[in-house]
C-alpha cells in the first residue's frame, strides 16, 4: 500500500462520516456503490442488504435527526489490490429528550476501488462499552 493509496481511502472513509455528520442524504449516496453487493449493519440493527434498504435507512437516521456529532478514534487503513478496509472506533454524541448522551461503536468500512475512487461496499458498526482509555479523535471531520 502506498501512502497515496491510504490517503485516497482515508480520504473516502472521511466522506463517509462527514455525510453522517451533517446527516446529508446526497453525500452519503456518493460514498457507496450502489448495487445489490453492498451490506451495511447499523449499532443494534439486523444486517441490511443491497442499496435500496440501505439509502433508505439513511434516510430515516437523518430524518430522525440522526447523531449530533461523531468522532473517530484509533483509524487504520488497508488495502489488498482493489479491495480496502478501515477500522475505527466511533464516539457518537445523540440527544434523548433534553439530554445529550454517548455511545460507542467498533466499525469496519471496507471500500472497492471502481475506476479511480473507492466507494464504500459494506460497513458494519457494533456497540461497544466506553473504551477504557479516552478515544482520540482523527480532527479529520472538523
Amino acid at each position: 500500500m502506498t501512502e497515496k493509496q491510504r490517503d485516497e481511502v482515508l480520504k473516502a472513509n472521511e466522506n463517509f462520516y462527514l455525510a453522517l455528520k451533517r446527516g446529508d442524504v446526497t453525500q452519503m449516496e456518493s460514498v457507496w456503490i450502489k448495487d445489490e453487493s453492498v451490506k451495511c449493519v447499523h449499532p443494534g440493527w439486523p444486517m441490511l442488504y443491497g442499496w435500496e434498504a440501505i439509502s433508505q435507512s439513511w434516510k430515516n437516521i437523518f430524518g430522525n435527526g440522526g447523531p449530533l456529532d461523531i468522532e473517530l478514534g484509533d483509524t487504520s487503513a488497508q488495502i489488498l489490490g482493489d479491495i480496502a478496509w478501515v477500522i475505527c472506533i466511533e464516539k457518537v454524541s445523540y440527544k434523548v429528550e433534553d439530554e445529550i448522551q454517548f455511545g460507542f461503536a467498533q466499525a469496519t468500512n471496507i471500500f472497492k476501488l471502481d475506476g479511480s475512487s473507492w466507494f464504500l461496499v459494506l460497513h458494519h458498526a457494533s456497540p461497544i462499552p466506553a473504551p477504557r482509555r479516552e478515544v482520540i479523535s482523527n480532527d479529520i471531520l472538523q
